[in-house]
Parts: structure tokens; C-alpha cells; sequence
């Protein structure tokens, strides 16, 4: 991992046509991701990015300033990493150049009202995503998936958000928790989900980064089109089996779209108390 922003990093996220995605820790301690097109790199050692819409990940950065990222690029080239909020701005040269990008100047509608600052803790080599691969593990994961929706079922997703999420040109991005605290990004592109209420993904194309995510650990994974359609879903993560396979099993439903960011389904938690 890299400690500073290189010339190729800095000349990518400064592009508008890109994914930018940004990973926070929720109020319930839980990783939460926020589709930023806005990201990118000032300086070699800091990242921006301007906000045009509220919603969750504002709130709990200023709260919990330890925050991931992953931004791609149109080649399918992606860099992933470490940040630490620091503090925001509505004025100055950054706050103009950010509203003089062609998607916010004439955009009467979302214009950048804040710029967030971030000092960077660590950042990737250049990823690129291996697509032979991906097709690969998601046909294994369109024919083995409904192995993981047998037994009793819950309805969670509508009907939208079950289709959404099944279609293998929805891109998909997990996010946990690590060791020391941070949010990290990870592409899930071959996930699909098999009911209702999971969503079924194997440890491939990367299993390095995979498999350090543990059974029984909270998950969120961001189900994005390139037409800007996107739904967060969270809950626990059910482990690696032998065959490589495991699923998100679905707690929440947290809408991503503008205008309204809200959660849409949220299961009951039953406390110990009420349990007996």
C-alpha cells in the first residue's frame, strides 16, 4: 500500500466520468457506503469531495472520521484505501472549482454546497478488474445460488430491488469493518441475489481480500448502475463455504437515490429482555 497520491492517481480521480465510492462507519457501528463521483485527490497526502445531496454518510463522517474509498476509472482500472475526515469548507478555490465542473454548473438542482477534506492514511497500486474471471464465478454463482435459498424465507427486497441485484450488469461493492477500525471496499461484481433476502457471492477473483471477512460480521454491499440506480443493502455475513460461496443475509434496506435518502426495511431487533 501506498502512502501518497502518484501523478496517474491524482490525473484519474480528477475526471468526472468515474465511480467514486465512500465507505463510513454507521451509528450502529456498521459500514455504510456512498456513491461520491465528486472524490478525488488535492495534493499527494489528501482527498476531497463536494457534497450536492444529504444523507447518512455526512452525518456519521462527522462523527467517525475514519473512512474508505474506491474509485474506477472507464477502463475498469480501480484504486482502493484509507482516509481520515479533517474537516469541510463552503467557500474558496476548491468549493468554485468544484461548482464549475460541467455536471454541477448548470445544475439548478444539486449544486455543491460543501467540500469535505480528508487526510490519506493509505491507498492501492492500480487494480484492474479481471472480467474473464468475473463472468466465470458469476455463471457459478447464477447456477449455485439457489442452494442458499432453501428453507424458510422472509420477504425483504420488492420486487425492483430483488430484480436489480440478480441482473449481472448491476455492479456490486462490499464493505466491512477491519482490524483497526477502518471501512474497506471490495468489488463483489459476481454477486446475485437468490431470495428475497440474500444476496449470494463467491471469494473470486479476490480471495486475498475476501477472506478476511468473517462469519458472522456485519456487511454492506452497494448494488450500482451506470444509469445511477443504487440500493445499499446491509446485514451479516454468513462465512466461506468449501466451494467458495457465501451470502449476505439482509437486515436493512437503506434507499441511495436521490431525492429522499432513507431506509426502506429495517428488521426488528429483539433484545435479550424481550426474548426469554
Amino acid at each position: 500500500m501506498n502512502k501518497q497520491l502518484n501523478k496517474e492517481m491524482i490525473d484519474n480521480f480528477e475526471k468526472s466520468i468515474k465511480i467514486g465510492l465512500v465507505a463510513t462507519i454507521d451509528d450502529k457501528n456498521k459500514p455504510h457506503i456512498t456513491v461520491l463521483s465528486t472524490l478525488m485527490g488535492k495534493g499527494k497526502r489528501e482527498m476531497m469531495f463536494g457534497k450536492f445531496v444529504e444523507g447518512l454518510s455526512k452525518t456519521a463522517i462527522l462523527e467517525r472520521n475514519k473512512t474508505g474509498f474506491l474509485i474506477m476509472n472507464t477502463d475498469k482500472e480501480f484504486w482502493y484505501g484509507k482516509m481520515n475526515y479533517t474537516h469541510q469548507k463552503k467557500e474558496g478555490e476548491d468549493y468554485i472549482n468544484f461548482n464549475n465542473q460541467p455536471l454541477y454548473r448548470y445544475n439548478s438542482y444539486f449544486g455543491i454546497n460543501t467540500v469535505y477534506y480528508f487526510d490519506l492514511d493509505e491507498i492501492s497500486d492500480k487494480n484492474s478488474l479481471p472480467m474473464s474471471k468475473i463472468i466465470y464465478n458469476s455463471i457459478l454463482t447464477m447456477l449455485f445460488k439457489g442452494f442458499y435459498s432453501l428453507g424458510k424465507k422472509k420477504e425483504v427486497m420488492n420486487t425492483w430491488t430483488k430484480k436489480f441485484t440478480q441482473k449481472l450488469d448491476t455492479l456490486t461493492f462490499l464493505s466491512y469493518i477491519d482490524e483497526e477500525g477502518y471501512p474497506i471496499i471490495i468489488p463483489v461484481i459476481q454477486a446475485q441475489s437468490s431470495s428475497s433476502s440474500k444476496i449470494v457471492f463467491r471469494n473470486q477473483p479476490y480471495k486475498q481480500m475476501l477472506n478476511k471477512v468473517k462469519a458472522n460480521q456485519d456487511i454492506a454491499i452497494l448494488a450500482f448502475s451506470m444509469t445511477m440506480e443504487t440500493v445499499l443493502l446491509k446485514g451479516k455475513f454468513s462465512g466461506f463455504d468449501k466451494l467458495g460461496f457465501g451470502y449476505l443475509d439482509i437486515k436493512q434496506i437503506y434507499n441511495s437515490m436521490p431525492p429522499v435518502h432513507k431506509y426502506i426495511y429495517q428488521e426488528k431487533e429483539i433484545n435479550d429482555e424481550n426474548s426469554k
